[in-house]
């Protein structure tokens, strides 16, 4: 919810209002607003994690938190450079994946015979957004790698955060 749900609707509140022109927010001038929804959001579900008493509850602030930390880092990006936000987003949501499967004991993906098949899968919708992208001239191939790139970063922090976390 906090992580989607409250910018999505942001966006289309603002989408509604005439403040932009698309769900895309392509006017760098305007996404000020939406990334400061998310991180907002992001910041309250890291709290809201962080208040709970459940089981992996570390793993999943170590979750929120990365993406925090990575949406500000789109964010400082996106003022001044445009980096491929939607690359970002899916690469992130891969890696994310990608480590709960190789680091995460008793993962639903672990009990899957077609483990291999939804990572492989993932990795092509990476490879698929960032051409979109860059085929639709919203982005250069520089941008898109960018905005790849950086989406991976949550495996090389969650990595980082192993111990901590209880892994």
């Amino acid at each position: 919810m906090f992580l989607s749900l409250v910018p999505l609707l942001y966006v289309g509140w603002m989408r509604l209002r005439g403040r932009i022109e698309s769900l895309e927010v392509r006017d760098r001038s305007k996404r000020t607003g939406p990334f400061l929804v998310v991180i907002g959001a992001s910041v309250m579900a890291f709290a809201a994690v962080w208040g709970m008493e459940i089981r992996g509850r570390r793993l999943i602030a170590a979750l929120v938190g990365c993406h925090v930390l990575n949406t500000s880092l789109l964010f400082l990006i996106t003022t001044w450079w445009k980096i491929s936000v939607h690359c970002a987003s899916v690469a992130g949501a891969v890696a994310t994946l990608t480590f709960a499967h190789h680091h995460v004991p008793g993962t639903m993906l672990d009990a899957s015979p077609v483990d291999g098949l939804l990572l492989g899968g993932g990795a092509v919708l990476v490879l698929a957004i960032l051409w979109a992208r860059v085929r639709s001239r919203a982005h250069t191939l520089g941008q898109a790698v960018a905005g790849t790139g950086l989406g991976l970063a949550p495996y090389v922090e969650l990595f980082a955060l192993a111990q901590w976390v209880g892994l």
